[in-house]
């Protein structure tokens, strides 16, 4: 199984339903418009954007205009994880921090031209080793983005609040997405930061206008659905894994949320 693929997309086969991904994903749109919502901050995308999705991100199409259209180069955890080997943690972090290109310079010499090498190995001619030339592409972006990022500071107009507020938030969601399994409570987050239960909460809110517990439900329900989608594991497994104390706990949070049981789920 290939662990690359590169397609064309539009408004037909987006899937717009609130998902977590298991992939890496960097979209080069063509037309249109779309607003999507990854880990509960909103994105805009117009013709000839870059965005960039990493794997364990929660994604929302919230909006695709009917000629949207875009180039998606899509990797496994593993290429990623090969590209970024030499990549320090502090260059990755300020990726995903910015994880939209909008430097116009960087997308008309860089991107695209990539673009064109993909749409070259994948569509033009039958080749047996896109896995490593999509590898060596992105490693070559990742070090060149993170450069260029470096060299040309911008400020974040998205930012809301203080410096302070953000790098908490950053912190408390940082969290979230490395250690759902363990943590089901809003208390565990705010030990884990040195900040009260209260103070969490107001920072998620004012952020996210959601409580904390709103944004911990909602990604446990969705790595849960990713998965019970893509594995064959037991729900006993799963429900160890994800620290639950037995299968019939799993049960009850699950339909809690999600309105149906996870047996049922797996039959959808």
């Amino acid at each position: 199984m290939k662990e690359t693929s590169f397609k064309v997309v539009d408004a037909s086969t987006i899937n717009k339903d609130i998902h977590a991904i298991d992939h890496g994903t960097i979209i080069y749109t063509h037309s249109g418009n779309a607003r999507v919502r990854i880990n509960f901050e909103h994105w805009e995308l117009s013709d000839h954007d870059v965005l960039i999705f990493f794997p364990g991100d929660m994604v929302k199409w919230e909006m695709v205009s009917d000629d949207f259209s875009s180039h998606v180069i899509r990797y496994s955890s593993n290429v990623l994880r090969t590209a970024s080997m030499n990549v320090e943690h502090a260059v990755y972090e300020k990726l995903k921090a910015d994880r939209r290109c909008g430097y116009k310079d960087l997308i008309n010499n860089v991107v695209d031209s990539m673009f064109r090498i993909f749409n070259f190995y994948f569509t033009v001619e039958h080749y047996s080793m896109t896995d490593r030339i999509v590898t060596l592409q992105l490693q070559a972006f990742f070090l060149g983005f993170y450069d260029y990022l470096q060299s040309n500071p911008r400020e974040d107009l998205r930012s809301k609040g203080t410096q302070r507020t953000d790098e908490l938030f950053n912190r408390f969601m940082e969290l979230v997405e490395n250690e759902f399994k363990k943590g089901h409570e809003v208390n565990y987050y705010a030990e884990r930061m040195n900040i009260s239960r209260r103070y969490l909460g107001i920072i998620v809110r004012g952020k996210t206008g959601n409580s904390p517990k709103q944004l911990i439900d909602e990604y446990i329900i969705l790595r849960l659905k990713l998965i019970m989608r893509t594995t064959k594991l037991s729900l006993k497994q799963i429900s160890h894994d994800f620290n639950f104390s037995d299968q019939t706990a799993l049960t009850r949070y699950f339909r809690a949320h999600v309105g149906i049981s996870p047996q049922q789920y797996r039959l959808k």
